[in-house]
C-alpha cells in the first residue's frame, strides 16, 4: 500500500517495449515494477536529475521525427517569400495547393498504434520521462470519475502533457486523450503530434468527452504559456483564467492537478519584449512566434521532462456556479499546484527555481 509520507517515481523511460504487447491487466500490474519509492518525506536533492540511457538510433528517430514536426512550419512563411520574390505564380499557387493539402488531409486513426509505438518509447527516453507523485495520488485518479487533467506550462510545445496521453493510456489503462487549440490540427507537421489521441480545447468537445468517461487533460495557461518560457523563474499566467473551475463545477467533473517540470526548459522561444506578438497570437488563436533548441535548430534540448500528478479534486455539480464558487475552486486548485511544485522540485534539480502565478 501507497505511504502518505512517501513519494513515487514511475519510471516511464525504463519500461520495456515487450510490455506493450500485453493485456490491459497484465501491462497495468508490470508497469507497477518500474515505479521507484523514496524513503519517508520524499526524494532527496537531485534524486530525479540522472539521465535515462538511448541508442543513436533512438536518439535520431526522435531528433529526426521532430526536426519535421517542429521545422516544417517555421518554414512556411520563408518558402512562401521566395515563392512570391524571386518565383513565378505558378509556383505560389504550387505553394498554396501544397500548404492546404499538408494542412487538410485526413489523419488516419492511429491512436492505439501511435501509442504503442517506437517512437513513443523513445520519446520517454529523450526526454527521461516520468510521473511523480506522493502517497496513494496515483490510485486515486485512477479510481476516480473521469477527470480533467490541468498541467501547465506550455512551453513552446508541451511534451510532458503530450507524452502523458501514451502513457496514461497505455500504463495507467485509463482512456484519456489530450485537449488542444484547433488551429493545431490546421498546421502542417505540427498536426501529426494529435496521432497519440486529441480533441478540440473547447468546452463542448471536452464535455462530450467526459460524458463518455474519457479523462481529458490540457494547458491551462494556453497560448499565453508560451511567452512566459524564457522567465528565470517558472511563471505560469493562470491568476485569471478560470475556465477549468467554471467548467468542472458546470459538470461536476474532479479536477487532476498537475505540473509539467521541463516544458519551459526543451526550447527557447523568440519574440518581441513588448508583448506584440502574444497579443496579435492570442487574437489569432494561433502561435506567432519563432523558437530554437538543441544545435540552434528546431529540436527540442534533451531535458528531463516530468509530469507531477496530484490527488484530485472532487467537485459537486452546480450548473449556474457563482463567481465566488468558481474562485473558490480556482484559488484550490492553485494552490494544491503550488504545493505540488514545490514538494518535488528539488528532487528534480529545480529547487533554486519559484513557481510565481501571474
Amino acid at each position: 500500500m501507497p505511504s502518505a509520507d512517501r513519494s513515487y517515481a514511475g519510471e516511464l523511460w525504463r519500461m520495456p517495449k515487450e510490455l506493450l504487447s500485453l493485456p490491459e491487466a497484465d501491462r497495468k500490474l508490470l508497469s507497477k515494477e518500474y515505479v521507484i519509492e523514496s524513503p519517508p518525506g520524499g526524494f532527496a536533492e537531485n534524486a530525479l536529475t540522472q539521465q535515462a540511457p538511448i541508442s543513436l538510433a533512438e536518439e535520431a528517430l526522435v531528433i529526426g521525427t521532430l526536426l519535421i514536426v517542429m521545422g516544417g512550419p517555421l518554414l512556411l512563411l520563408p518558402t512562401l517569400f521566395l515563392c512570391l520574390v524571386f518565383g513565378s505564380w505558378t509556383s505560389v499557387v504550387a505553394w498554396v495547393l501544397v500548404v492546404a493539402l499538408l494542412a487538410m488531409h485526413p489523419l488516419p486513426e492511429c491512436s492505439k498504434a501511435a501509442r504503442e509505438s517506437i517512437f513513443a518509447t523513445a520519446l520517454y527516453k529523450y526526454f527521461t520521462y516520468r510521473f511523480v507523485w506522493s502517497g496513494d495520488a496515483r490510485e486515486k485518479a485512477e479510481a476516480a470519475p473521469a477527470w480533467i487533467g490541468a498541467g501547465p506550462p506550455h512551453g513552446v510545445l508541451p511534451f510532458a502533457n503530450v507524452l502523458s496521453i501514451p502513457a496514461i493510456n497505455t500504463f495507467a489503462c485509463r482512456h484519456f486523450v489530450g485537449a488542444g487549440a484547433s488551429v493545431v490540427e490546421k498546421t502542417p507537421f505540427l498536426r501529426y503530434m494529435s496521432l497519440f489521441g486529441m480533441i478540440d480545447v473547447s468546452a463542448r468537445s471536452i464535455t462530450k468527452a467526459l460524458a463518455r468517461g474519457t479523462c481529458v487533460g490540457l494547458v491551462p495557461d494556453g497560448i499565453a504559456g508560451i511567452f512566459r518560457t524564457n522567465a528565470r523563474d517558472e511563471v505560469v499566467k493562470l491568476k485569471e483564467r478560470k475556465g477549468i473551475a467554471k467548467l468542472a463545477l458546470r459538470t461536476g467533473t474532479p479536477i487532476v492537478p498537475a505540473y509539467s517540470v521541463g516544458n519551459s526548459r526543451a526550447y527557447t522561444a523568440v519574440f518581441d519584449r513588448w508583448g506584440l506578438l502574444e497579443i496579435v497570437s492570442r487574437k489569432a488563436q494561433a502561435s506567432i512566434f519563432l523558437y530554437f533548441g538543441r544545435f540552434y535548430l528546431p529540436i527540442p534540448r534533451r531535458v528531463n521532462i516530468t509530469m507531477l500528478i496530484g490527488e484530485p479534486i472532487m467537485v459537486d455539480k452546480v450548473e449556474e456556479p457563482t463567481p465566488a464558487q468558481i474562485d473558490a475552486l480556482h484559488e484550490r486548485y492553485l494552490m494544491e499546484m503550488k504545493a505540488l511544485f514545490d514538494r518535488h522540485k528539488a528532487s528534480l534539480g529545480w529547487g533554486h527555481l519559484n513557481l510565481i502565478y501571474e
